[in-house]
């Protein structure tokens, strides 16, 4: 089975987060969520014979989760092909509720994960880089917190259990 550089890159990248990024995460209290990411029409780009995935057959849609409503992705399909691109992944902290009204101020943090179907999610992309996992995993969680206090500052968070 031969694979495109674009599988091996996923896998690499997987590697790392699987390997210690996820585990240490558990520590922390995160743990796989029922809900899934859904595909998005920024996974897919539009070449002359239709709409073709970015993700290879080895994206996994888990995600993870320390409480409602916040959930974290690890998108390690996403980015450029080049030298050194299995350093780079992007984590996205997703709010799991279709077409939600956001408040203003969070408009910008947060950003749209359009679906192919219509509607959207809320989601907020930040980069990593693999080769320094455990700031990773600081730098993940320090980002999930203030996140949490952003929503909650903006009366989000009673919002969001409502819908819950």
């Amino acid at each position: 089975m031969r694979l495109s550089l674009r599988e091996r890159l996923e896998l690499l990248r997987q590697g790392v987060i699987r390997g210690y990024i996820i585990p240490s995460l558990e520590e922390r209290g995160y743990m796989v969520s029922t809900w899934k990411r859904p595909i998005s029409l920024e996974d897919m780009i539009l070449r002359e014979d239709g709409w073709k995935p970015l993700y290879t057959r080895f994206t996994s849609w888990e995600t993870y989760t320390r409480g409602y409503p916040l959930y974290l992705y690890f998108n390690t399909f996403y980015g450029d092909v080049y030298e050194k691109a299995y350093k780079n992944c992007f984590v996205e902290f997703l709010l799991n509720v279709k077409n939600l009204k956001l408040k203003p101020k969070l408009i910008g943090v947060f950003t749209r994960l359009n679906l192919p179907g219509g509607g959207y999610y809320w989601k907020h992309r930040m980069a990593i880089n693999l080769n320094f996992p455990e700031a990773c995993v600081k730098e993940i969680d320090a980002t999930y917190d203030q996140l949490i206090i952003m929503l909650d500052r903006e009366g989000m968070l009673e919002e969001l259990a409502s819908c819950e």
